[in-house]
């Protein structure tokens, strides 16, 4: 994994990381404190018991592998943030010792701040991944002022049947591993930890190829419109072309976006104009169409000139939608459980 695709994904593999950090020094606890009175049953086939503290050992091993594999190359001030709030979770399992409890909220208090720290310097500088990247690698500032979304098409993902479903499994895991640690059966927690870390993975594996500056596809054709769109510049990524176009939806602001296709088909590098599909209640999946409307797309190639300044739009990571809608459930379920 290289340092650059890292980076796209350093919020849920850092998670990950601290999560099994977490586990490892659990562990290990388990075992100081509780490996003396583990009782095993042995047989002609060998031993086993049931007590967590038999196998802590080699759980630890491997769970302390995995971390630093998930932590590398860096956790970033948002990772160390939640690496303080876990570890003052830790301190907090369990634990009625005066000292510990004041060391706890310390962390805690800690661990907030390079949370927010983290988010902020997230919101105001942006993702890397906004700025332009040529053939050999080097990134460069876009004069373009950045764009999200409207606040409609956001609010439309995160009540879209495939978000709430795929939030399902998050939720569960999440709270097994809250109601676990604070006041249940250590297994419960044991498979709601290793479930949330087995999630933030994949998560993880969605984020890596993400660009927020390139657009998604393909177009729901149920949903499709038709846009005309001025090219901006035309690089090539790996074998594909990069077409950087400004649409100009029928209906909104003109907004620039990168469009990764195999092939000019429309001729866009010497018309300099294209004819793009787009969702408008989704405006980030544009695509170009193989055979667009003849009448529409001259109209568009007449069209063609200098491109006037738009904000280049940012297509949502994948999985953030779900990850926002597990967080309000985990929440919710977690206090209802608490109070009944």
């Amino acid at each position: 994994m290289t340092t650059r695709a890292y980076g796209r994904t350093s919020w849920p593999w850092a998670a990950a990381a601290v999560l099994l950090f977490w586990q490892t020094w659990y562990l290990f606890h388990v075992y100081a404190t509780e490996n003396s009175g583990v009782r095993w049953d042995c047989d002609s086939e060998g031993c086993g018991t049931n007590d967590l503290a038999g196998p802590a050992i080699p759980f630890a091993v491997v769970s302390a592998v995995l971390a630093t594999v998930f932590a590398a190359p860096r956790l970033g001030v948002g990772g160390a943030g939640v690496a303080a709030l876990l570890a003052a979770f830790g301190l907090l399992v369990r634990r009625e010792d005066d000292h510990a409890l004041l060391a706890a909220y310390g962390l805690a208090a800690l661990g907030v701040a390079l949370v927010l720290t983290g988010a902020v310097r997230a919101v105001v500088r942006g993702p890397a991944e906004d700025r332009d990247e040529d053939r050999d690698g080097e990134r460069e500032e876009s004069p373009h002022p950045r764009g999200r979304p409207a606040l409609p098409a956001l609010l439309r993902l995160l009540v879209a049947p495939a978000t709430l479903l795929a939030a399902v499994p998050g939720t569960l895991a999440a709270t097994g591993f809250v109601l676990g640690a604070l006041d249940g059966p250590r297994w419960i927690m044991m498979l709601g930890l290793n479930g949330t870390v087995a999630l933030l993975v994949a998560l993880g594996l969605a984020r890596l190829g993400h660009r927020p500056g390139v657009a998604g596809g393909p177009v729901p054709a149920g949903r499709a419109a038709h846009a005309p769109a001025l090219l901006n510049g035309l690089r090539t990524r790996g074998t594909a072309f990069v077409f950087d176009l400004t649409v100009r939806p029928e209906r909104g602001a003109p907004y620039r976006i990168e469009v990764e296709h195999p092939l000019d088909l429309q001729d866009v590098r010497g018309h300099r104009a294209a004819l793009v599909r787009h969702d408008p209640r989704r405006p980030w999946l544009v695509d170009l169409p193989q055979d667009p409307p003849a009448a529409a797309l001259a109209r568009a190639r007449a069209a063609a000139g200098d491109p006037a300044s738009a904000p280049r739009l940012r297509a949502p990571a994948p999985g953030t939608p779900a990850l926002l809608v597990t967080g309000v459930f985990t929440t919710v379920l977690v206090t209802l459980l608490a109070v009944a």
